[in-house]
């Protein structure tokens, strides 16, 4: 549990740590502010839409987070072994944008599917 407590708050996962605390936040607001929730709908509805037709808060939320699981399970993988200074933290950087990409990649075939027609 220490390990993964150090992962969360270490480099590559602290980014994503950092948005998924905002997403959490946000997503708590709107569940527990149901009288609020019609107007912040409405503002959401007047923003343009994903391209899918899915709201860009969805995916965004989705993104964060897959990348932040991606990023952590990446972090928890590098830590046994420890690279010098320099590599670890090239290796670092590559976790990071390979879990946002992963992430990206993920939502977006995510998003594809729920957007196809049924029958």
């Amino acid at each position: 549990m220490r390990e993964i407590a150090e992962a969360v708050l270490r480099f590559p996962t602290v980014t994503f740590t950092a948005a998924l605390v905002v997403v959490v936040g946000f997503w708590v607001l709107i569940l527990l502010e149901p009288s609020r929730r019609d107007r912040i709908a409405h503002r959401v509805e007047a923003d343009a839409p994903h391209p899918d037709g899915t709201p860009v808060i969805a995916d965004a939320s989705l993104v964060i987070a897959l990348a932040w699981i991606a990023s952590l399970g990446g972090s928890l993988l590098l830590r046994p072994h420890e690279a010098p200074q320099p590599l670890g933290t090239a290796l670092a950087v590559l976790i990071l944008i390979a879990s946002l990409a992963l992430a990206a990649l993920a939502t977006r075939l995510m998003t594809r599917t729920r957007r196809r027609p049924h029958g």
